[in-house]
């Protein structure tokens, strides 16, 4: 008995070291995210970016400056001329904070309590928590050593959130969970497409059919998008309508982006429905696959507390841009100036994709 128990577990051991493109996404897969994870919690929030509105433009203010830059959770990254150019840095999530010393800041300390403005984007709660009590720190910190007293700052702290005023965790989360929602559900339609006909023994009743190959592979991507889109609308309404997140920018907009990350995942769908013998399989490939997209979408761990290199790969990941454009659009309100670089980037690796897919079918079916 334990000689045949033996035998059939060396077959299955065999038999899965024959199929390399599993094992290493079993293996890549889980380690990615643990190692991403283990960064982020051990390393702490740091170096996000902030843009100061000087407005005084004297020894003080250019203090108050130093000390907010001093930290390791803030970057001033830029210096504006007006409040008015603020909301395009937090529109496009180039800075996480911003912070504005009024005119007369100086004079006025001497006399009355000035007032010193953050104003921080609330979309992701828990960085414009840490962004706000980082620079309210730095300050508190400099006017304790200004005044070599323990009586209190002598500014007046003015805290403005945008976008998420009641800094509610729902908004990031839900709206991260929308996009990989719509992301399993292109990835899991596409990928059993061929590999069902495959299972069923009519996948070659199709090739004998007047269907060219671009025909056949049309045809199976269309019912994925239109799952997949028909899905997005479905949840959409679930979390706008009975969880409460708000939609401040256009609907239409939001939909004709999603299809267009649908058609870039639906790609890769076909592309593991080519290389996948059984549904099984790419259903396996498609589970351990996620961990990987996951790791790299700012889902778990925020993109911007990755390490350098990881940055940069994390840009090949659709669902990155994507969960980019859902908070944009739809907790921002931004239009489509706001995430052209995400529009573009889907739009490169679509093309890409579906590249990559067609010439796996191709070979696969031929």
């Amino acid at each position: 008995m334990f000689k045949r128990i033996r035998n059939l577990a060396t077959k299955e051991v065999i038999q899965l070291t024959r199929d390399m493109l599993m094992l290493v996404l079993i293996i890549v897969g889980p380690t990615l995210e643990l190692v991403l994870l283990a960064y982020s919690t051990g390393q702490g929030i740091k170096h996000l970016p902030a843009v100061v509105v000087d407005q005084d433009q004297s020894r003080v203010s250019r203090e108050i400056v130093a000390a907010i830059d001093n930290t390791d959770e803030l970057d001033v990254v830029a210096y504006l001329d007006s409040p008015a150019q603020i909301a395009d840095w937090l529109d496009r999530s180039k800075a996480a904070l911003a912070v504005v010393l009024p005119s007369g800041l100086e004079a006025d300390l001497a006399a009355r309590v000035p007032q010193v403005q953050l104003i921080a984007d609330g979309s992701n709660s828990v960085v414009s928590s840490n962004a706000l009590a980082a620079a309210s720190g730095a300050i508190s910190a400099f006017l304790l050593r200004r005044t070599q007293a323990s009586s209190g700052p002598t500014l007046s702290l003015s805290t403005q959130v945008r976008y998420n005023s009641a800094l509610n965790v729902r908004f990031f989360a839900v709206t991260a969970q929308l996009g990989f929602i719509v992301y399993q559900v292109a990835l899991i339609v596409a990928a059993l497409g061929l590999t069902r006909e495959r299972e069923l023994g009519t996948l070659e009743q199709l090739l004998v059919t007047p269907l060219r190959r671009m025909e056949l592979i049309t045809g199976k991507a269309i019912p994925a998008l239109i799952i997949a889109g028909v899905d997005f609308v479905i949840m959409w309404a679930i979390i706008v309508y009975g969880v409460g997140v708000p939609m401040r920018g256009s609907f239409w907009l939001l939909l004709a982006l999603s299809l267009l990350f649908i058609a870039a995942e639906i790609g890769w769908g076909l592309t593991i429905s080519a290389l996948s013998h059984t549904q099984q399989q790419a259903v396996l490939v498609i589970f351990v696959l996620a961990l990987v997209d996951i790791s790299f979408s700012g889902y778990i761990v925020p993109i911007e507390y990755m390490p350098r290199a990881l940055q940069a790969l994390a840009q090949i990941f659709p669902l990155q841009h994507y969960l980019v454009i859902i908070r944009n659009v739809m907790v921002k309100g931004a239009g489509f100036s706001a995430v052209w670089v995400q529009v573009a980037a889907l739009m490169v690796l679509g093309v890409g994709s579906s590249a990559v897919a067609m010439l796996s079918l191709r070979r696969r079916l031929d």
